[in-house]
């Protein structure tokens, strides 16, 4: 394959459905081949309560055949979102950075017959988008991070470089609060390597540039615990499945943490795991809500529950910096992104949790919206499969080395993109 553009620009669409399952957000970013970028818009397609069940019961009970055709169905679903958002916005699209709907992830795995086995399984029939849309699509980031030894998780921190890494001066962390809450942390960096360069965001081929000064280097990214994963699923268990989140932190306001329940949930083995390391639904989604609910559930409000979620999303936070962060040194600032930032009470604890390590901003103070980072991360990464460049940080995935993340379909009239020698050739 054979990309690139005049003036080595491409405008890259990222798209992400997260755990949640409700709904798909897009982010068309412009970028260069000297580690530029410009954020041109972010839209979201909301998916209808129908949409999510069935999302949420592939994640949870679905069979060979449903997770067949849920390949079909989820290109369905960004097609159809693609369809609405070139409606709204007038500029052009080069290339689609697809995730896909998360249905598993096993970083950690078994052995059958000798054979170690593990993955993570997003589904997405990328020939049926391209069909659909017409233009080519990047997708399946997850697996060669998984093939180097990595967890295949988290990818974000490519972008976080990106578009925060000119922001560092002694360190500065980036706080994604979705389902998971995961921290990618940026401190200056001297000596080669692959995170060293001469761009603003120190992205950029691979290549040693022995004697430059120390520029933003990803040192540490991974899950800290729940987000959002645990109050969302008791806010659907309240409401009878008429609500998919706690609007504004108002139940968890109308409570009081649990303190005996506060420190068994503390008492969690991941927590205290030495990172890289990454979680998802399986520890911290449903099936853990329902297990607390039989145990709780008589004896305790759903606000009082519902504060109690909150705080443990709070603590997991602050502790995952204090036992795995701040010992490398000081942190400028934290800066959070996701659906959590939107809820006031969160962010409100968070900040006076973190009072005496550094001040709280949110992500679109910095030019970026807080409910675009995940999708501009994955157009980063579009980005840098079209070039050639490495997308996963092994520093944050424990992969043994870079490799260059994704998998490429070519849109409807497949044609190499051609005037900059600038942009490599890929294999």
């Amino acid at each position: 394959m054979h990309i690139h553009l005049s003036d080595d620009q491409i405008n890259v669409l990222g798209l992400m459905t997260g755990t949640s399952g409700d709904g798909l957000d897009g982010a068309l970013v412009r970028f260069d081949g000297r580690g530029g970028f410009r954020f041109l818009w972010h839209d979201s397609f909301p998916f209808s309560s129908d949409i999510r069940a069935r999302l949420q019961a592939l994640m949870t009970r679905a069979p060979v055949r449903e997770v067949l055709r849920a390949e079909a169905y989820v290109a369905g679903l960004y097609a159809e979102a693609v369809t609405a958002f070139r409606a709204r916005h007038p500029e052009p699209i080069d290339v689609l950075a697809a995730h896909g709907q998360t249905l598993d992830h096993d970083p950690d795995g078994d052995t059958w017959d000798g054979i170690p086995v593990r993955g993570s399984l997003q589904v997405l029939d990328a020939a049926l988008l391209a069909e659909r849309t017409g233009l080519p699509v990047t997708y399946d980031f997850r697996r060669r991070d998984l093939a180097a030894g990595g967890q295949g998780a988290p990818l974000v921190p490519f972008g976080d470089l990106r578009f925060f890494g000119a922001r560092c001066r002694r360190g500065l962390a980036v706080l994604n609060i979705g389902g998971i809450a995961n921290l990618t942390v940026i401190r200056p960096h001297a000596g080669p390597g692959r995170a060293v360069g001469k761009t603003p965001s120190g992205i950029g081929p691979s290549r040693d540039t022995p004697g430059a000064g120390p520029v933003p280097a990803v040192v540490a990214a991974f899950d800290t615990g729940p987000g959002n994963m645990l109050m969302d699923a008791l806010a659907a268990r309240l409401s009878g499945g008429t609500r998919a989140y706690d609007d504004g932190g108002e139940l968890a306001r109308a409570g009081r943490p649990l303190p005996r329940l506060l420190a068994t949930l503390l008492r969690d083995p991941y927590l205290t795991r030495v990172p890289p390391k990454s979680t998802g639904r399986d520890l911290f989604g449903r099936p853990r809500e329902a297990r607390l609910w039989r145990s709780w559930g008589a004896r305790a409000t759903g606000p009082d529950l519902m504060a109690t979620y909150l705080e443990f999303t709070v603590e997991t936070i602050a502790r995952a910096l204090e036992q795995f962060v701040l010992p490398a040194g000081p942190l400028d600032e934290v800066v959070v992104a996701g659906g959590g930032a939107l809820n006031p009470l969160l962010v409100s604890r968070l900040s006076e949790r973190l009072r005496d390590i550094c001040p709280l901003h949110r992500s679109d103070t910095h030019g970026v919206p807080v409910m675009a980072r995940e999708a501009m991360a994955f157009a980063a990464l579009g980005d840098a499969f079209v070039r050639g460049w490495p997308g996963n940080v092994p520093a944050a995935t424990g992969a043994r080395h870079p490799v260059v993340l994704g998998a490429f379909v070519p849109g409807a009239a497949y044609s190499p993109i051609s005037t900059s020698s600038t942009v490599q050739d890929m294999p």
